[in-house]
């Protein structure tokens, strides 16, 4: 699981450097913040159920809030890369002026490329931000906000349109991404693997194979994300009971889904609305 920020912290951000092969294992997801990176060096797939795309040295990746992802290596290109992380509370301010439309459309795709010289303020951006995390004073939060909404309007404003090169998915890629679509629709039926890879037109071994590779969790495992989310989405926003949302959710009883939900998100139904209530 990624990372919380620190209590009372509306931002984290880190530089890392990691092996050229590296691979998140599993889906993360990221819940009270959303996040932004900035590959200084690298050839990456980012990788999230309805969008695949490629990140580059200075592309940079959006990270929605309740959204799983992962990244996977493209080639042996070394792999540097920002990850910043923020709370709505710290892009408030901003969206009172800007409005929350501009910043939902940021974040309906996953990649952003710029010209060279507007990469390299997105650089120096993301070199600021991380001093002034790592020199922490009482001022920084009001700074980093700052520095924060700078990085957003630069995206907004500057980014490229888009290219094939952002985009064009193999075969294999684009199969995927259409077999979730059908798991999504049909998750209540509770499609097995046989017919979601018919749907797609594979056998179900190299169905099954391709689909752990790409997304990084067996189909099953995936199908209970679906049914886990659905059921955390009822928890928040109905008072419908803890079995009424597990059938809703494809679960044939409660505690079966009370234990799926326990062992993805890490708390129990009950403990999901409680925790709710006290926000």
């Amino acid at each position: 699981m990624p990372l919380p920020l620190k209590p009372g912290y509306h931002f984290h951000i880190d530089r890392q450097c990691k092996p050229s092969d590296y691979e998140m294992k599993h889906l993360e997801v990221y819940r009270d913040y959303y996040g932004i990176s900035y590959t200084v060096s690298g050839h990456r797939k980012f990788i999230m159920p309805h969008m695949i795309g490629f990140l580059n040295g200075g592309s940079v990746g959006m990270t929605p809030k309740n959204i799983y992802h992962r990244t996977s290596f493209v080639d042996n290109t070394p792999y540097e890369r920002f990850v910043l992380k923020f709370t709505d509370e710290a892009a408030a301010p901003l969206l009172q002026v800007i409005g929350t439309e501009p910043f939902e459309e940021m974040y309906r795709y996953p990649v952003y490329n710029f010209e060279p010289a507007v990469q390299a303020k997105v650089y120096g951006i993301f070199c600021d931000m991380l001093y002034e995390y790592e020199h922490y004073e009482k001022e920084s939060e009001l700074i980093l906000q700052g520095m924060l909404y700078n990085l957003i309007m630069t995206i907004i404003r500057f980014h490229v349109p888009q290219n094939r090169s952002d985009i064009e998915l193999s075969k294999a890629d684009t199969s995927i991404l259409k077999a979730i679509r059908y798991m999504e629709k049909h998750f209540l039926n509770a499609p097995t693997l046989v017919e979601t890879a018919a749907h797609v037109n594979f056998s179900p071994a190299h169905f099954s194979r391709l689909f752990k590779k790409v997304i990084g969790v067996s189909y099953s495992e995936y199908l209970n994300y679906i049914r886990v989310e659905t059921g955390r989405h009822l928890l928040l926003t109905t008072n419908l009971s803890v079995g009424e949302i597990a059938q809703l959710a494809g679960f044939d009883n409660s505690n079966y889904f009370c234990n799926v939900t326990k062992k993805i998100l890490g708390y129990t139904p009950r403990e999901i609305r409680q925790t709710a209530l006290k926000l």
